[in-house]
């Protein structure tokens, strides 16, 4: 023992006492007061650090996605259109998806990427028209004469009927030979420029005349209607990305006579999604207002082409979708505050709790 009864310092090897550096000052347990106050703040501090942590936690865990707005400068790419339609009362050899674009492109027919699917009279897919057995002879119906004794099959029959000069379509859902195919959904993707244009499904052969899109038709063939109602399962324009939602989709149209002509004025804005890693994905918000009238005012007579049309166009504003997440230093920097500054605050409740108890009990409080 030193003198005043104080014990030594015990120095290191090299001259350095590490511990005058601690800033942990420590108390011995007979200097230590419990109190239940201080139990039951202890206690919400432990809650509030683990809310306040699984808080955190869930918001290093969610990626944040920043909008910008910039001009759009990818004109050159090809925009992909993805379609997915029904039509339950027009046959798949009277439907043909056409484009035309404001460059003067003209797509007649699109095959390759789309197809079409055969439906009968439920809705549900078939194989396709009947098939006449070998030596059997399907009935002509009301386009029966001397030269049309038998039609064996759907396209013979809207042939009699055209030779006759009658319309066929109120036939096409009873006659035997048609039957079984009265409906098409059309599904896949069709590539158009980037500009100003429409898709269209409508009535006619559609053919360019002079560098003009036309259809033709025969007045006679659609006397008694064009049933252009609908269901779009799928209408997409660009690539699927996150966020990007497609308004059309789950419509539904019904002509109950006549024949519908149906205008989608399609406003698009391109967007591109830029995920965390880096993968950028180009797409198109749209908004849409519709239009649909019965273009065939009285019998024979049209003042329309019925039919389904798609008019899209571009804004020139292009939004880009920015995924960002939050660096793990962050994360620990939060996690650190919200430990350091938990305890803090509640120490400093407890301290004035314990000083205001003892000084309504006229006792002195204890210096800790």
């Amino acid at each position: 023992m030193g003198e005043g009864g104080q014990r030594p310092r015990k120095q290191s090897d090299s001259g350095w006492d590490l511990r005058q550096f601690d800033v942990f000052a420590k108390l011995h347990d007979e200097y230590k007061v419990k109190t239940s106050s201080g139990g039951f703040l202890s206690v919400g501090a432990m809650m509030l650090m683990a809310f306040l942590f699984v808080a955190e936690l869930n918001t290093f865990l969610t990626v944040e996605v920043v909008d910008h707005i910039l001009v759009d400068t990818t004109l050159a790419k090809k925009l992909p259109i993805g379609l997915n339609i029904t039509f339950p009362h027009l046959r798949c050899d009277e439907v043909s998806v056409d484009t035309v674009d404001a460059v003067g492109e003209n797509q007649v027919n699109i095959q390759g990427r789309l197809h079409k699917v055969n439906l009968g009279l439920t809705g549900q897919q078939s194989e396709g028209d009947h098939q006449a057995k070998a030596g059997e002879c399907m009935s002509c119906m009301e386009a029966a004469d001397d030269d049309h004794k038998c039609c064996n099959t759907c396209q013979a029959l809207k042939d009699a009927y055209a030779d006759a000069k009658l319309s066929y379509y109120h036939i096409l859902d009873t006659a035997e030979q048609c039957r079984d195919a009265v409906g098409c959904q059309v599904h896949g993707d069709v590539s158009v420029n980037k500009v100003g244009g429409n898709v269209h499904v409508a009535l006619g052969k559609s053919t360019i005349k002079d560098g003009k899109h036309v259809h033709e038709f025969n007045i006679k063939d659609v006397e008694d209607g064009f049933n252009t109602s609908h269901s779009i399962h799928r209408l997409t324009f660009g690539e699927p990305a996150p966020g990007v939602e497609s308004p059309l989709e789950g419509t539904s149209r019904v002509v109950l006579k006549g024949a519908g002509m149906f205008h989608y004025y399609v406003k698009l804005v391109p967007t591109l999604y830029v995920k965390a890693d880096g993968t950028k994905t180009y797409s198109n918000q749209y908004a849409v207002t519709q239009t649909a009238k019965n273009v065939m005012v009285k019998q024979g007579e049209l003042t329309g082409l019925p039919g389904v049309f798609f008019v899209y166009e571009f804004n020139p504003f292009l939004i880009q979708k920015e995924e960002r997440e939050v660096a793990f230093t962050s994360f620990l920097t939060s996690v650190s505050a919200i430990i350091g500054g938990t305890f803090t605050i509640s120490r400093l409740v407890d301290t004035v709790i314990f000083s205001s108890m003892c000084a309504m009990m006229g006792a002195p409080p204890r210096t800790v």
